[in-house]
C-alpha cells in the first residue's frame, strides 16, 4: 500500500499551488564568437499570489528594485559573460521567494560539409 502512495505522490505534486513565479523573457542570449559579453534588455515577470513587498537582486551584483507583489513587469538592462541568476527574496525576513537564470550560450555556426559524390570512385 505505502509504495502505491509513493507511485501516486509525484503526479500530484504539479497540482499543488505556487506561491511565486519569476520569468525572463528571454532566458537565453546567445553571442558569437566576435563578442566577449551578452548585452540585452530582459523583461522580468513577477507572479506572486498575494500583495507583500518584494525585492528584486542580481547575485553577485546586488540589489535592483523592491515592488508589491502585484507589480507590472519590469524591464532590466544587463551585460554580463556568464549567466546571470535573477533572486526574488520577501522585503521583510529576506526569505528566497524565487529564482530564475539568464543563460549566456556561445553561438557556434554550423559548417556544411558538401560531398561531391567521391566517395562513388
Amino acid at each position: 500500500m505505502m509504495w502505491r502512495i509513493l507511485l501516486l505522490l509525484p503526479s500530484l505534486l504539479p497540482a499543488l499551488p505556487q506561491a511565486a513565479d519569476l520569468q525572463l523573457i528571454p532566458s537565453v542570449c546567445a553571442v558569437d564568437e566576435t563578442e566577449s559579453r551578452c548585452s540585452i534588455s530582459v523583461k522580468i515577470h513577477f507572479d506572486a499570489d498575494d500583495n507583500k513587498r518584494y525585492c528584486l537582486s542580481i547575485v553577485g551584483r546586488g540589489l535592483v528594485r523592491c515592488f508589491s507583489g502585484d507589480n507590472d513587469d519590469l524591464e532590466v538592462f544587463i551585460s554580463s559573460a556568464n549567466d546571470t541568476r535573477f533572486q526574488v527574496t520577501s522585503s521583510e525576513s529576506g526569505e528566497d521567494v524565487a529564482a530564475a537564470i539568464l543563460k549566456v550560450a556561445q553561438y557556434q555556426p554550423k559548417r556544411h560539409r558538401r560531398r561531391y559524390g567521391w566517395g562513388l570512385l
